[in-house]
């Protein structure tokens, strides 16, 4: 599954500096000769003693390159930043192809010589300029130019490590760049590649939160979700850190950050189905959401997360047998549904696949079933005074039943009138959204008894805005035959004047 990168998270390091001499091999000297030797060749800034200076001269070795180095590796890591954006623009053009046939990446061999990098970027370059010219190129080329260029990028990114091993930028580019050959060219093994670099980024900028951000989006795309949250919490915790810490008074939270980073970190423990840490994530979430749409998402997820008491496999289970109903796979959706249904912890949760299940066998052509499911299901179901559902998300169950109930009676019409009357007082019965749809229904057929029929047409009138205007017409084009049979001349007038008035109107539309 792909994971978004939060774009806006994703910060430079700085690049540290100082300087070193390269190293060569010489002949062995004596302890006094190499003791004489460092002192002459230490520089001694006025007020420090020379052993001090010595240790100084001794650490910088280990933790400094040469200026020249530094600026060698600042001009390779520019031309591989370059070598990205040309890279993103040249995405743009793939996205475009019809042609998804993969192609073999080339294998990475890092160059220590300078003039081979640069040679090799120019090159890139070249290829770039080549295919803006060139529309007639079909995708498996703008494919493999694309690899070129992310190759011509990690090269260059590589030997700016080579040649400055302290800087922290550069590390993380190439960690990037790996990154995104993973996500691009389908090579898993650059994940690890990513993760390796990201590991020590963040053992070496503990105050940066872009470094565990970066390592918890591979670790994500990995599968590897326990360790994706921790870092998800560590690029959250050294984020909020760096705030209160700030030496700048007036710098606040961004709660949308926040909110982003809690968000994937409950993403990452409901994927390892950590139920308390996805829960607790969800509601921290829930707490740094400024928004609307953030409030109703983080509430979402809380809902699916406790939807059968923290069984978070059966929450998958179900997600992924109602796409595959979604897909019209409808037999397997019903095997999956009654396989499902035994597994769950709570009555709501049962509740909710029976539903799931009826409509799959209804889709199924397992219709006399799916109507005995959702009759058993509404039977069962507290209602108050007025019939409705007492918990408000049992009404979809209703509004199915009611439509099932509706679509058989309007299926036996032909065949079974009484069967069909069976049907529509049934959906007529029930009350869900369409209900006086059902009504119109079971008075349209019981004209032969007017009285009855009567009765059921003036309690469709009695909610006409839910039926469309070919039904509204029908409706009282019904209630002004109807009436004038039972003698009633007032009541027939004035439904022939709702019935014009409604007939004028849709003329004019």
């Amino acid at each position: 599954m792909n994971r978004f990168v939060y774009s806006f998270l994703v910060g430079v390091l700085l690049i540290g500096c100082g300087s070193s001499s390269p190293t060569t091999t010489s002949t062995p000297r004596s302890a006094s000769e190499n003791s004489a030797a460092a002192a002459l060749s230490v520089s001694v800034p006025p007020g420090v003693d020379t052993s001090t200076a010595r240790r100084a001269d001794s650490l910088a070795d280990r933790s400094f390159v040469s200026l020249d180095k530094q600026r060698r590796a600042s001009a390779r890591a520019r031309e591989g930043q370059s070598l990205v954006q040309i890279s993103d623009s040249l995405w743009r053009y793939l996205e475009m192809g019809s042609d998804t046939t993969e192609v073999d990446s080339v294998s990475q061999k890092k160059r220590n010589a300078a003039i081979r990098a640069y040679n090799r970027g120019a090159d890139s370059l070249q290829k770039y300029l080549k295919v803006t010219k060139a529309a007639d190129l079909d995708s498996t080329r703008l494919r493999q130019l694309q690899t070129d260029l992310l190759n011509g990028a990690q090269s260059a990114f590589e030997e700016a490590i080579q040649l400055n091993p302290y800087d922290d930028a550069t590390r993380n580019r190439l960690a990037q760049i790996y990154q995104r050959r993973a996500e691009r060219l389908g090579e898993e093994e650059a994940y690890q590649q990513a993760i390796d670099i990201y590991e020590k980024l963040v053992r070496l900028r503990k105050d940066q939160p872009a470094p565990f951000l970066n390592l918890a989006n591979a670790y994500y795309e990995t599968g590897a979700y326990g360790q994706a949250a921790e870092n998800y919490r560590q690029a959250r915790d050294t984020y909020l850190e760096s705030v209160e810490l700030s030496l700048d008074g007036d710098r606040r939270v961004d709660t949308t950050r926040v909110f982003q980073y809690a968000l994937a970190e409950a993403d990452a423990h409901r994927y390892a189905r950590n139920t308390d840490p996805a829960l607790q994530g969800y509601r921290r979430a829930l707490k740094y959401a400024s928004t609307s749409e953030q409030r109703e998402t983080a509430k979402g997820w809380v809902g699916w997360v406790t939807w059968d008491d923290g069984n978070i496999d059966a929450s998958f289970a179900r997600d992924s047998l109602s796409a595959l109903a979604g897909r019209g796979k409808y037999a397997a959706a019903v095997q999956g549904f009654r396989t499902l249904k035994p597994r769950l912890q709570t009555q709501s949760a049962r509740d909710e696949i029976d539903w799931r299940l009826a409509q799959a066998e209804y889709q199924n052509e397992q219709r006399a079933r799916a109507a005995d499911r959702l009759q058993s299901l509404f039977q069962r179901t507290e209602v108050d005074a007025n019939g409705a559902p007492v918990d408000s998300t049992y009404q979809q169950y209703f509004d199915t039943y009611g439509t099932v109930c509706l679509n058989l009676g309007r299926q036996k019409r032909s065949e079974d009138l009484r069967t069909a009357l069976t049907y529509f007082q049934q959906s007529a019965e029930v009350p869900w959204e369409r209900q006086p749809l059902a009504q119109l229904e079971a008075g349209k057929l019981l004209r032969n008894n007017v009285e009855k029929s009567v009765q059921y047409l003036e309690r469709a009138a009695d909610e006409p805005d839910v039926l469309a205007t070919e039904d509204k017409l029908d409706l009282y084009r019904n209630l002004v035959k109807q009436h004038r049979r039972l003698g009633n001349r007032q009541k027939a007038l004035q439904y022939q004047k709702v019935f014009q008035k409604i007939r004028k109107r849709a003329a004019a539309s």
